[in-house]
């Protein structure tokens, strides 16, 4: 959702901008809450540690006669017991997390640089896309760790005002580019829960097994149950592959895919879905789609990371005892509003200040061109279907089609809008304490006859 082209920014300004993208990314946010989780957690552990010596002197420093003595001694042993398995669940929880919080560092930064490694490998191979970024004066190794950190990031930026689409006829790049915009989001959560049972084989430590067996106790929203964790796989798998059979089915010999051959299109329909709900890398023209590959873009980008389609029999019944609680449904109903009642006011509010452009502009600036863009602001994809001059009912000489998004052509008050809206969408986790659902279940930690918490997107 870019309001300037690409190729004007500077090597130095491309590097500000992967300082931003790591910094603003979903995973390394929630590493560094962890981390500070983790801190504050050794700080209060350090507290009581001071005071339980602190009492301890004071209880020494007092004279007791044998007999109360030996009543005192007999109560404590009976209390030892309990407390001494609490302090030790407690210290297992704390070193456990401190565990978690060095392996998802470790996930980040492999990630990254096996990602980059990768892409430099790519182009030092392939010498038609190594002679492109350099008839574009783009280093390669920027070009490489970019690209790595957005689709990793899931922000949707490349270096280039086309995005991908000059990749299109190259499956092999898109193939390789895939898998990070997944395992930086929809995949993050099962992958993460893999890489624990894998150190957990190899090393043999207790603390392993403990995260897996008690995601909730750690307190770490990435970290999933088996169950949900299977859930999430499958769920993003099918989303991907009923998105990329619509797009074949309804743009096979269209114009959005022309020129490529049937295993191109192939692949560029599984980028382009893998893509949807998430990342915002394009390798064809979004606005040359036909309606329904567009409104089921909509609805991708409108569907949470965390969602999970495959209900199980206790989802079903947390659900029916929630309905069954007048308190509940008051409760469900109210977040169930929350998601769309903020899309429709902000759609509402988007209209109102490019009310005069969708007058004078209407094929550019229709409603559903502009509720696309907002959802896709809220879901922080990026996808946008652009500005077109073609499209204008006088035309104008001096309109210049441009690569960037089609919010670079609202007035400022409507990007100050499209900004509060990405703010908001970015942060939904932590402002709207709801559990997603639309008979849809999101992946819940916790056993399946719990009653679902409510928590955010």
């Amino acid at each position: 959702m870019a309001t300037i082209e690409m190729e004007d920014f500077s090597g130095q300004q491309l590097w500000v901008f992967i300082i931003l993208m790591i910094l603003g990314g979903e995973v390394f946010t929630s590493m560094v809450g962890l981390h500070f989780k983790n801190a504050r957690a050794n700080t209060e552990d350090a507290l009581q540690t001071r005071l339980a010596f602190i009492s301890r002197d004071i209880e020494s420093s007092d004279d007791f006669n044998n007999s109360s003595q030996n009543y005192m001694e007999g109560i404590q042993s009976e209390e030892t017991m309990p407390h001494n398995q609490v302090q030790e669940s407690k210290g297992m929880n704390h070193k456990s997390r401190n565990i978690l919080a060095h392996v998802v560092a470790g996930y980040f930064i492999a990630a990254i640089v096996c990602s980059s490694l990768v892409i430099t490998i790519f182009l030092w191979i392939d010498s038609y896309a190594r002679h492109l970024l350099k008839s574009k004066h783009i280093k390669m190794w920027t070009f490489s760790i970019f690209t790595a950190v957005s689709s990793f990031a899931n922000c949707g930026f490349t270096p280039l005002n086309d995005s991908m689409a000059i990749f299109k006829h190259n499956p092999t790049f898109l193939l390789l580019v895939t898998p990070q915009i997944l395992v930086g989001n929809t995949l993050f959560a099962p992958l993460l829960r893999l890489s624990i049972w894998t150190l957990g084989k190899v090393s043999s430590r207790e603390e392993y097994a403990y995260i897996l067996q008690h995601p909730k106790e750690i307190g770490y929203r990435h970290l999933q149950p088996y169950k949900n964790s299977v859930k999430l796989v499958l769920t993003g798998v099918m989303l991907i592959l009923l998105q990329a059979m619509l797009i074949c089915y309804f743009e096979w010999d269209s114009k959005s895919l022309e020129g490529m051959g049937w295993f191109q299109k192939l692949i560029g329909s599984l980028f382009q879905s893998a893509d949807s709900r998430h990342a915002g890398e394009t390798v064809i023209n979004i606005s040359t789609l036909s309606p329904p590959i567009m409104v089921i873009f909509a609805l991708a980008m409108y569907l949470p990371s965390g969602t999970s389609i495959l209900a199980t029999y206790g989802d079903i019944r947390s659900l029916a005892d929630k309905k069954e609680n007048p308190n509940g449904r008051a409760t469900w109903k109210k977040f169930a509003m929350t998601k769309r009642t903020c899309l429709v006011i902000f759609t509402v509010l988007a209209c109102i200040t490019e009310r005069k452009s969708m007058t004078a502009d209407p094929l550019n600036f229709s409603i559903f061109s502009v509720v696309f863009e907002v959802i896709s602001a809220y879901g922080n994809v990026g996808y946008s279907l652009g500005y077109i001059c073609d499209k204008l009912l006088k035309p104008d000489s001096a309109c210049r089609d441009a690569s960037y998004g089609f919010v670079g052509r609202w007035s400022d008050k409507g990007r100050l809008i499209v900004i509060l809206v990405m703010f908001l969408g970015r942060f939904k986790a932590y402002t709207l304490k709801g559990k997603k659902t639309l008979n849809v279940h999101p992946c819940r930690s916790g056993t399946p006859h719990q009653r679902p918490e409510v928590a955010g997107n």
